[in-house]
């Protein structure tokens, strides 16, 4: 199928079961509804996830002044349950971004339609809640938890649990949600959805302090001292050997973006004080990550291309 002066977003494949021999086509459209001109810098993402969450695969492309809808197509594993996420980012972390939607294995080519992307809220680590049929992204932040679904974000305040952990959306208290273990008992203006349990990836990068042996494909001066720290309610801390720099970012599947990082104001040795501003402007363009198996490599990528090396 071809598709026109328009642009096409082909999957590029970063890791993949070992059995997964046979690839199928999955197209559709991403849309954006909001009534504005997207900027020259805009990039359109698609991003693939297993079952559980964990990142698979990803593709960006720069926009061009490309305005929505965009085409895209991409190739998928045939014999593995995925879930697919597609969206847009843009300068001073204008974030669009469709709900995850589930694509049960399959050999036949899957043609989606239109599919819309949406202004993400702060989420911090989302992961997803799967209650049935229906995917549910979540997100815990200080004494708070953030959930999109049918196009909303409803957020929800900690309350007082025997057990657990209690949430209550403070606006309308017939929504909340009772968090045990890995599952979950979630009510929306009342009607409980069943069965709700966490998909968590098998590893991610909150565990642990990584070093940054890596900017650019420059090694770092003095990487011991190094700091890259994720909190899973959306909080990050950093330091490249000089200052302390503070900030937000936003992971689903593996997609991974910051928001507006700020810092200590130390004077830095020659050397550093250039790192230091490489690292932070790098920050910025950050739209995915890939982690090893083992959970001791995590690069972050911009455009689809490696810029940020750190281990544990």
């Amino acid at each position: 199928m071809r598709f026109p002066a328009c642009l096409i977003i082909l999957l590029s494949l970063l890791s993949l079961p070992a059995a997964a021999t046979e690839m199928r086509s999955i197209s559709g459209q991403i849309m954006v509804l909001e009534r504005m001109a997207l900027p020259e810098t805009t990039t359109i993402i698609v991003d693939i996830s297993t079952a559980g969450d964990r990142g698979l695969a990803q593709s960006r492309a720069a926009g061009e002044g490309r305005q929505s809808p965009f085409d895209f197509r991409i190739d998928a594993p045939i014999d593995a349950d995925l879930v697919l996420r597609v969206g847009l980012r843009a300068d001073d972390d204008m974030f669009w971004l469709s709900e995850p939607r589930a694509i049960t294995a399959g050999s036949d080519d899957l043609e989606l339609g239109s599919i819309r992307a949406l202004r993400a809220p702060q989420m911090g680590f989302a992961t997803l809640l799967i209650c049935g049929n229906t995917l549910v992204e979540i997100g815990f932040l200080p004494d708070s938890v953030r959930l999109r679904l049918n196009e909303q974000v409803l957020s929800m305040s900690a309350q007082p649990a025997a057990s657990g952990a209690l949430y209550v959306d403070p606006a309308n208290p017939a929504s909340s949600i009772h968090t045990k273990g890995d599952s979950a008992l979630l009510k929306i203006d009342g009607a409980e959805l069943s069965e709700c349990r966490f998909a968590l990836p098998e590893v991610d990068f909150t565990q642990g302090l990584w070093n940054i042996s890596s900017i650019r494909d420059k090694p770092t001066l003095f990487p011991s001292r190094t700091e890259l720290v994720f909190f899973p309610d959306g909080r990050v801390s950093a330091t490249v050997g000089c200052n302390r720099l503070i900030g937000g970012y936003r992971r689903h599947g593996g997609i991974l973006s910051f928001g507006r990082i700020a810092s200590t104001r130390i004077a830095c040795p020659d050397g550093l004080d250039e790192q230091e501003r490489t690292f932070a402007d790098t920050l910025s363009m950050i739209d995915g990550y890939l982690l090893d198996s083992e959970a001791t490599r995590l690069t972050l990528t911009a455009g689809g291309v490696p810029v940020i090396q750190a281990r544990k």
